[in-house]
Parts: structure tokens; sequence; C-alpha cells
């Protein structure tokens, strides 16, 4: 009956990651089905977190040592 909203930190609070938002290309802005054109870093009431468009965090490993006792 009630849609559950889904946390999320501040700074993922913008249009880019909304599931209501289509984004551009690389020109900075997002189409939003209830306010039209808008810039991707936006905000709004009926901001709801799309999943899919979070980037994931990149594991850097830089000693050889560590990358042969994790994947051995």
């Amino acid at each position: 009956m009630f849609k559950k909203k889904t946390e999320c930190l501040p700074e993922n609070r913008i249009c880019a990651y909304c599931e209501h938002a289509t984004l551009l290309g690389d020109s900075g802005t997002c189409i939003c089905d209830t306010k039209g054109l808008i810039k991707d870093d936006g905000i709004c009431r009926k901001f709801s977190l799309d999943l899919l468009k979070l980037k994931p965090h990149v594991l850097k490993l830089t000693d050889p040592e560590e990358n042969s006792l994790l994947f051995t």
C-alpha cells in the first residue's frame, strides 16, 4: 500500500541518481518526469533513489603481496 523510501546519504540525493530522471549524455542535464529539463546536481522532494545509477567504489591494491594474499 505504501511505498518504502530507500535511505541514502545526502550527497547521493541528487537528480542524477533519481529513478524519475534520465541523463542526457555528458551535458550535465537530465529530463525529470515531474520537473522537465533540469541540472543533474539538483534536488527535489520527489527524489527516489535508483540503486542501478550509483557508481561503485573501486578497490585499489598497490602492494603485490596483498594481491597474492587476497586472490590465492
